[in-house]
């Protein structure tokens, strides 16, 4: 195997990992409960990280559950803020609202 894809693996695995504790349907599901609580009725996933993981396993897991509990859910585009000492060559990744 090559460097780059030792690499390429090794950021795989670490976005799977992300994804799957960021779409852990009891995790959102109790964040969606106390938004709820608050009168809310929108939620959304907050990355840390920049990562486009919407295609992830985890992801369509989080979809499915969604579907299956009657709420709606979209991706859209959130822009990062530019630092002027660290331009970003990504400007754009799809973040996750659900509503009811």
């Amino acid at each position: 195997m090559k460097r780059a894809e030792g690499n390429l693996m090794m950021a795989m695995n670490h976005r799977a990992k992300y994804a799957k504790k960021l779409f852990n349907p009891a995790t959102v599901a109790k964040a969606i409960d106390a938004v709820a609580f608050e009168g809310h009725r929108h939620y959304r996933v907050v990355q840390e990280l920049p990562f486009d993981l919407s295609g992830t396993e985890a992801a369509r897991a989080l979809e499915q559950w969604l579907t299956e509990q009657h709420f709606k859910y979209m991706w859209r585009p959130r822009y990062l803020e530019q630092d002027e000492f660290r331009p970003s060559i990504a400007t754009e990744h799809p973040e996750l609202v659900i509503s009811w």
